[in-house]
């Protein structure tokens, strides 16, 4: 499951010599409403990084993060209980 998108930002960087890129932050509600999907993208020459986490210790218990469709694609899936 994808929830709803509540912030996002996107700024240019002038990059570490090897050219310019931008950095984007994505926040998005947490299923039960008190925490946050946070999705990262460095786009900068030489320094890529794309990262996406879970910051909810309630929605931590109960589903996971599947970045099998990678981390633009990230869903939340249920926890199978063991």
């Amino acid at each position: 499951m994808r929830t709803k998108l509540i912030y996002s930002n996107q700024e240019n960087h002038p990059g570490y010599g090897a050219g310019e890129g931008d950095t984007e932050r994505y926040e998005y509600l947490c299923p039960c409403g008190k925490g946050r999907v946070i999705e990262e993208h460095d786009n900068i020459p030489g320094f890529r990084d794309h990262d996406v986490w879970l910051q909810c210790p309630e929605c931590s218990k109960k589903y996971r993060l599947d970045t099998s469709g990678g981390v633009r694609g990230w869903k939340l899936v249920e926890l199978e209980n063991e």
